[in-house]
């Protein structure tokens, strides 16, 4: 009877433990989900910084032309006033020519143009050479290597900047920058 009663007893013990183990999936399965949305980040606010103007006197207005601006400009360079197209001078120093070649770019923009950007189209225009400088197109391929398009050549920023190209190639090749123009150097 022993054996029984262990046995009753065993079981009794083993129904309550399930009822235990049953109460708590049953407990688990009811409660609500662990928060499965993405956090929301939200950047620190930025510190405010004051900027405090500091006063100062207005400058003195004065009125200058564009005119005004590249006489002076010239003035300073101190060329002769006998020196052709000095209007295209401070394009010329722009584009980089060298201060001490100035003179003779402008003498010869005289020559080669008479300081007009002789283009297709214009009456003087010869059919081979362009612009102040009168670029040749045997220069083709380099301008359009170094800006983009043969018809650039017009613009007389271009128009300088590769008659420049042109004479540092031939002053350091040749040792004279102006063989191209026929000029002595």
């Amino acid at each position: 009877m022993t054996t029984r009663l262990t046995n009753l007893l065993v079981i009794a013990l083993m129904g309550m433990m399930t009822l235990i183990a049953a109460n708590e999936v049953i407990g688990r399965l009811a409660e609500p989900s662990p928060q499965t949305a993405p956090a929301v980040i939200t950047q620190p606010t930025p510190r405010t910084v004051v900027i405090t103007p500091v006063p100062s006197t207005p400058a003195p207005t004065t009125t200058t032309t564009a005119h005004d601006v590249m006489q002076a400009d010239l003035d300073q360079l101190a060329l002769d006033p006998s020196v052709p197209c000095q209007q295209w001078a401070p394009l010329a120093l722009k584009v980089g020519w060298p201060v001490e070649e100035l003179h003779n770019v402008l003498d010869e923009m005289w020559q080669e143009s008479r300081c007009l950007n002789i283009i297709p189209g214009d009456p003087r225009w010869n059919g081979g050479d362009h612009g102040l400088m009168q670029i040749n197109e045997v220069w083709r391929n380099e301008v359009e290597d170094l800006f983009g398009s043969w018809e650039r050549i017009n613009d007389p920023e271009v128009n300088l900047a590769m008659a420049l190209e042109i004479w540092r190639w031939h002053d350091e090749h040749r040792g004279c920058g102006w063989g191209p123009w026929n000029r002595s150097c």
